[in-house]
């Protein structure tokens, strides 16, 4: 297998895997064209609000986000938090959601983040604590739908 290259999404991505890679979470590649650009913009538009692809062979396999939160506590302090990790279905077991993973603690880290964060389900903690990742806390959550 050759390495993926993990770098941050393009637009273009948006249509070269991207959306169809996210469908291995949620479906989001049936979403409409013009909506799909306009929220790449807006995302574009906030330093904070990283998301990060690996690129395989030229298509893009494999995504996370990385939000990075200003606190008031922790003498301003930057926390980054973790959301929508996916590896395309076809390219599992490869060690891929891995070195994204690895890519984001670095780019937290230079950016200044004390701690990095995320929720995930019982049965992919293993995965995250092998990655350094302890258990702190439940999450809670509260469906507006």
């Amino acid at each position: 297998m050759n390495e993926p290259i993990i770098r941050e999404l393009r637009k273009d991505d948006l249509w070269n895997g991207f959306l169809t890679t996210l469908d291995s979470l949620r479906q989001a590649s049936d979403i409409d064209r013009n909506k799909a650009e306009k929220i790449f913009e807006k995302i574009n538009l906030n330093p904070d609000h990283i998301i990060v692809v690996a690129e395989l062979g030229g298509k893009i396999v494999g995504t996370t986000t990385l939000l990075i939160e200003q606190k008031f506590i922790h003498g301003g302090g930057l926390v980054g938090h973790i959301e929508d990790v996916v590896v395309d279905k076809n390219f599992q077991g490869q060690k891929i959601a891995e070195k994204i993973i690895k890519y984001i603690f670095e780019f937290a880290k230079n950016r200044g983040c004390y701690k990095t964060i995320l929720d995930c389900t019982d049965d992919l903690k293993p995965f995250y604590e092998k990655l350094g990742f302890r258990h702190i806390a439940n999450e809670l959550r509260f469906d507006h739908v």
